[in-house]
């Protein structure tokens, strides 16, 4: 096995396709095919079988080029957030063992570390050097480190083989329904694993032609849907909202992917306002199974199943149980099996949540009689109230259908008197003017009493990771900082 195989494999067939666009030019799977090869071999003396490179590069050629030499070398690529200062790159490179970062800015690097440094969209080196066989894998062997932190907040790697990468990675294309015809749009960051995936990886597996955007700009992507008609672009909510806030709009075909939806309801309807002949799915799925464990096929505006609250099938080759449940509608902790289930953490003592094959995501869900999966809530994120359990996710769809509200989160606040209590942060939807106070009466006529929060503050922005999820223990520690003034 060999991850960069695919687009070589494509070369060979469609060579003056398209395979890379960008604001300065496209790039054939010729081209890139070469630029694989000819970086491979200039990586040779440094880059062997499971040697862990860092790739600290924006959303350029660059990093694709790069990535798949490394594992054309078999080596281990992690890829980290452009958005990090020089002392938190160290910091990862220390965590995890990196013996060498590609960047596109010079870093000081503990010694032992190798850093190359790119520069421009597409830095490959002279032709010259004799290009070395690929490497031949074996499905256990790593091929990608992505750092995590869960709801903790204490980074650690996430190492996924060539198994996980195969069965997961490899089937999405089938699982959404995208082929050598479409046209991908990523507006993501490339470093996290939905831009990995449904971006970088989707290219590599159809033979599509993928169009990278370096920043999100509503303005500048209306420009670009315009010229590329693309057919198939994966968002995060705040995307959404912006650019229908924006006015723009795409009347194109297109697939519309959108992850992390507090109120899928509402980002639908947004999001058909912006593509309104979009076929909008969400998605259910955690960096320790890979990328996808469930999906909702939403439909169109015109022809859709109205569900807008469950994370939709089990994809084939996973299989989902859940344990302990309790209630009335069996909701427990959600446990996830196949090939997807990551290899190992790196860089902490953290033992694998995985017993008997099973993987321990920490998600409490249920699975409705249609056997469609429903994530509540996160296990840790369980707020209880005087004994009484109470799921921020249930509170926080509340709050998310207020017709002014366009983000909701919900923590746990200690209380003398209960333990903990509810309270919720929100972002009003533009032109709005609501106070907290009235989002506070208005929420308890929707919530049972004692899921009622005790407070509601409205905030400019909501503290999120660069996938667009919500930085819950940010706000935990404002509550904590507010708490010890008063």
């Amino acid at each position: 096995m060999n991850r960069a195989l695919p687009i070589l494999d494509w070369a060979f067939s469609q060579p003056e396709k398209a395979c890379l666009v960008t604001d300065e030019r496209s790039y054939s799977y010729r081209e890139v095919s070469l630029a694989i090869q000819q970086v491979a071999a200039s990586l040779t003396s440094a880059v062997g079988i499971g040697t862990r490179v860092g790739l600290f590069i924006d959303s350029t050629p660059n990093f694709i080029v790069y990535q798949h030499a490394v594992f054309y070398l078999g080596g281990i690529v992690m890829p980290l957030n452009r958005a990090l200062t020089e002392q938190e790159v160290v910091e990862v490179v220390t965590l995890v063992g990196l013996t060498l970062v590609v960047s596109d800015t010079s870093l000081g690097l503990p010694d032992g570390v190798m850093n190359i440094v790119v520069t421009g969209e597409f830095d490959v080196p002279p032709p010259g050097a004799a290009i070395p066989a690929p490497a031949v894998l074996s499905p256990e062997a790593g091929a990608c480190l992505l750092q995590t932190s869960g709801s903790t907040g204490h980074p650690k790697g996430v190492l996924l083989s060539m198994g996980n990468l195969s069965s997961n990675y490899d089937a999405t294309y089938r699982w959404i329904g995208i082929g050598k015809a479409d046209r991908i749009l990523l507006t993501l960051p490339v470093f996290n694993t939905y831009a990995l995936n449904q971006g970088i990886n989707m290219m590599a597996m159809t033979g599509a032609t993928l169009r990278l955007v370096r920043r999100f700009s509503p303005e500048r992507l209306q420009e670009i849907m315009n010229e590329f008609q693309p057919t198939f672009i994966p968002l995060v909510p705040t995307m959404v909202t912006r650019l229908h806030q924006a006015g723009v709009r795409f009347g194109g075909e297109v697939r519309v992917g959108i992850g992390a939806a507090a109120s899928p309801s509402q980002i639908s309807a947004d999001a058909w306002a912006v593509f309104p002949r979009a076929h909008i799915y969400f998605g259910y799925g955690l960096t320790e199974a890979t990328a996808i464990v469930s999906t909702n096929h939403v439909g169109t505006k015109e022809n859709n199943t109205g569900d807008y609250l469950s994370a939709g099938e089990v994809v084939p080759g996973m299989r989902v149980t859940i344990r302990d449940p309790s209630g009335e509608d069996a909701r427990g902790e959600v446990l996830v099996w196949g090939g997807a289930v990551f290899s190992d953490y790196v860089g902490t003592a953290e033992p694998r949540p995985v017993e008997d094959g099973w993987l321990l995501t920490g998600d409490i869900g249920l699975f409705d009689k249609k056997r469609r999966l429903h994530i509540v809530d996160r296990k840790r994120e369980l707020i209880i109230r005087g004994g009484q359990n109470i799921y921020p996710g249930e509170i926080e769809r509340v709050l998310s259908s207020h017709p002014a509200v366009s983000e909701a989160a919900a923590v746990a606040r200690v209380d003398a008197d209960f333990g903990e209590v509810p309270v919720v942060f929100v972002v009003l939807r533009r032109g709005e003017n609501v106070s907290g106070a009235e989002l506070l009466t208005w929420a308890a006529t929707q919530l049972a009493g004692f899921k009622v929060p005790q407070d509601v503050f409205v905030i400019d922005v909501m503290p999120k990771t660069p996938t667009g999820k919500i930085r819950k223990l940010d706000l935990r520690r404002g509550l904590e900082v507010q708490n010890a003034l008063s």
